[in-house]
């Protein structure tokens, strides 16, 4: 493909994005699943918009007296938000339940014993899951050898440091194409955005797993630019150890890696593409061989083999009625016993719900999935923080469904979500439409955040699924804020004359 026609494509991809999840968005705003209301989600909406924009024009202000202090700010503020994650995972101590407790308690067992034939059960049905409990075991572990038995704090300490090394990714890889200003901007991103505060307690996959799409992006943009073979390797070699470990926690963050393959072969060098996904490649198989070896010495293979649910199962579920959480579709699925005949009446389930569906409907469920998942300006936390309490806390009524505070808590998260959504939607419609694109950060971002809206549009819809690409959203989002400041004065000034 020519490099007319290379540019036309990114340039029509740009635009599509920006279309759908302007129609996503419009949809979350006017009411949708979270019923943040025809007025008040668009006035919240506006209201943090109009907040993240001002913090941005202060930002670019501010640059030059910034550009002194980045490296200390880039070590204070994650170092800073590590210490009040864990306070507030110290404040909301609980004790998990369904799947986190598969993860928590499973690692905590296997700490313990040396195993955990208490979940060797569930991971027979979910081996996805293994990787996290994997981690935590680790962490337990290491903690053990220094005296250290508080496994709640000890799994906190690692998804708060985590969410240090997502803030530092994401905003390096902003700096790297948009200078401090960008860097900070991302940094103000996450300062206004309230469930990043109470991330540490929720050890889950989601959030365990968010560090690494930031990784691979930043990882990327350093060997786009590296004129040396040799650095250039090693960085290969970096983004291949950050794709592998991460999909390890979340096979999600695979679309990541999709996402800057695509990007190289648009706007790089082919060659050196290959050479980048070969070592991905490369590194991806031995882990995830690694892993099956590790969980096989403990759950019984031929066990799993017949028991492991199949990735059809999420997709079936997902063609329900709303495409959430459907006990019936587990009863069905583990109605066989045969994994061939499984698969088969699975596939014979999806075709006879996708003709039911028609063309029209299926596109309204996608819709109404993309907005479920991509609608909870709370990140879904309370599928880990609503386990059991171990101590009374009024944060729990400001983050639990059906909590005191908790409806005006999600409208405040739900107007950031969204304020930040409306730039990334300008960021993408300025690579559509400007000679300048979106100021050299490519389509990378935006490959991977339209890569998971695809996927879960097929998926089980739910609405933490899409949290571990929050950083990704937000650095999506960074070349917006001037543009649509722009924009927005002009018709200002026409408005008043």
């Amino acid at each position: 493909m020519g490099k007319r026609w290379k540019n036309v494509s990114v340039r029509v991809f740009y635009l599509a994005f920006s279309l759908c999840f302007l129609r996503v968005v419009l949809r979350i705003a006017s009411g949708g699943y979270y019923g943040y209301g025809v007025l008040a989600g668009p006035l919240c909406a506006a209201a943090a918009l109009g907040l993240l924009l001002g913090l941005c024009r202060l930002i670019r202000r501010r640059e030059a007296r910034l550009e002194g202090r980045a490296v200390l700010l880039s070590a204070l503020l994650p170092a800073g938000m590590l210490v009040l994650q864990l306070t507030m995972a110290a404040l909301l101590r609980y004790r998990p339940v369904f799947d986190v407790d598969a993860v928590f308690g499973g690692a905590r067992e296997w700490a313990e014993t040396g195993s955990f034939p208490s979940y060797y059960a569930y991971y027979a049905w979910f081996p996805n899951n293994f990787g996290s409990m994997e981690l935590l075991h680790g962490a337990f572990r290491l903690a053990r050898a220094f005296g250290l038995r508080d496994d709640y704090m000890t799994a906190s300490a690692v998804n708060a440091l985590f969410a240090g090394v997502t803030m530092f990714a994401a905003g390096a890889a902003a700096r790297r194409r948009f200078g401090t200003a960008g860097q900070m901007t991302v940094y103000a991103f996450f300062l206004v955005s309230p469930p990043f505060y109470f991330l540490a307690p929720a050890f889950y996959t989601d959030a365990l797993s968010m560090p690494f799409p930031a990784l691979i992006l930043w990882l990327y943009l350093l060997a786009k630019d590296e004129e040396r073979r040799s650095r250039r390797l090693v960085l290969y070699v970096l983004l291949g150890m950050a794709a592998a470990f991460g999909v390890r926690l979340k096979p999600t963050v695979g679309i990541a890696l999709i996402a800057v393959t695509l990007d190289g072969l648009l706007t790089w060098d082919w060659k050196k593409t290959a050479a980048l996904v070969g070592a991905a490649a490369l590194l991806l198989a031995a882990s995830q061989a690694e892993m099956s070896w590790s969980m096989y010495r403990h759950v019984d293979r031929q066990t799993s083999e017949m028991n492991r649910t199949p990735l059809l199962h999420w997709v079936m579920m997902g063609l329900g009625s709303d495409g959430l959480y459907d006990p019936w579709a587990y009863e069905f699925t583990r109605s066989y016993d045969d994994p061939a005949e499984r698969n088969a009446a699975l596939r014979e389930e999806i075709g006879a719900r996708l003709k039911n569906l028609g063309a029209e409907g299926l596109a309204e469920l996608q819709l109404e999935k993309a907005d479920i998942c991509f609608g909870d300006g709370t990140w879904g936390l309370s599928d880990c923080l609503g386990g059991e309490p171990e101590r009374d806390s009024r944060l729990r009524e400001l983050l639990l469904p059906g909590g005191r505070y908790n409806r005006l808590y999600r409208h405040i998260c739900g107007g950031v979500l969204l304020g930040i959504y409306g730039l990334m939607i300008a960021a993408g419609l300025q690579g559509a439409f400007s000679p300048n694109g979106n100021g050299g950060l490519g389509p990378a971002p935006y490959l991977a955040v339209f890569g998971l809206l695809l996927f879960l549009s097929w998926w089980e819809a739910r609405w933490r699924y899409f949290s571990g690409y929050i950083p990704v959203i937000y650095l999506a989002a960074v070349p917006g804020a001037e543009p649509l400041s722009r924009r927005l004065k002009r018709a200002f000034r026409r408005l008043t004359g």
